[in-house]
């Protein structure tokens, strides 16, 4: 658990293997910052063969099946590519533009969680269209690979597309240690993360079929009566991970530790953390949050 905090606490403040690949500037379908809506948008992948979708993120498997843990069978989707006027590198058909946008998704959630001190994993697939899978990128702990599947249908922002939701499911990957044990706890720290990556305690609405209306999956606001256990606690994973820390250290608490966390923030990324922390902490003051 001290691992985790130090994971959480440096995320908040921040806002491989294949063959070898050149730099690429890729167009693909993704969350336009300024609109909120899915847009082409043009992006960096290093390391990138963007023709079979793969890099330092993942390689995107089409027609693979999961067997006893194992990922079997399946290939790469080969895509068709072309220039844009911006001199961006594109895929020709929707479909291989959704995997380019998936893994443009999956890599910059990497990078977040790289820099927010995260291990450096190897690659893992992503599966496409496999039975069952849920819409979206999801981390499947048993073969270290991920599901991709389109939808929800009527979402405002694909799952896929999501950054919150995309950085939720790596983050799962790295905290899989702390899954295997207390698996509530590992879905609560990474729900949290997706939060602070996207910089919205709501991100998760946005991926499902009619919004959140009623407000029960925004992390900021009180908590609503028959609210998802994960729900519950990913916005107190924070100060799960600051209590675990505070039983080796005679000095502080949860209120000292989360002051702590805030103090490294300013302006709006600062006010969000503390309303979050706020809500959850029943008592002691946050010295960092005005």
């Amino acid at each position: 658990m001290r691992r985790v905090f130090l994971l959480f606490s440096t995320a908040a403040l921040v806002a491989a293997c294949g063959p070898a690949a050149v730099p690429a500037r890729a167009q693909v379908p993704g969350l336009d910052r300024l609109s909120g809506e899915i847009a082409p948008i043009d992006v960096e992948l290093p390391g990138v063969d963007l023709a079979s979708v793969r890099g330092p993120a993942g390689w995107v498997v089409v027609g693979a099946t999961f067997d006893s843990g194992r990922v079997l069978g399946g290939s790469s989707p080969e895509c068709a590519l072309r220039r844009t006027l911006s001199g961006a590198v594109a895929a020709q058909s929707p479909r291989c533009a959704s995997f380019l946008g998936a893994y443009a998704s999956l890599e910059r959630a990497r990078q977040f969680l790289l820099a927010a001190g995260a291990e450096a994993l190897p690659a893992a697939p992503l599966v496409v269209d496999s039975s069952d899978a849920a819409p979206g990128l999801r981390y499947v702990p048993e073969a270290d690979a991920y599901t991709l599947a389109q939808g929800p249908s009527g979402a405002r922002v694909p799952a896929a597309l999501n950054p919150g939701a995309v950085v939720r499911e790596a983050a799962l990957r790295q905290l899989h240690a702390l899954a295997a044990a207390r698996p509530d706890d590992a879905e609560a720290v990474a729900t949290f993360l997706g939060a602070a990556a996207a910089s919205d305690p709501g991100y998760l609405a946005a991926s499902e079929v009619g919004g959140d209306p009623t407000g029960q999956l925004d992390l900021s606001r009180p908590l609503l009566p028959g609210s998802s256990q994960s729900a519950v606690l990913a916005a107190k994973a924070a100060l799960s991970a600051a209590r675990a820390v505070t039983q080796r250290s005679e000095r502080g608490g949860p209120a000292a530790l989360l002051s702590l966390v805030a103090g490294q923030l300013d302006g709006a990324e600062r006010d969000q953390a503390c309303a979050v922390f706020r809500a959850r902490l029943s008592s002691g003051e946050i010295e960092a949050c005005p």
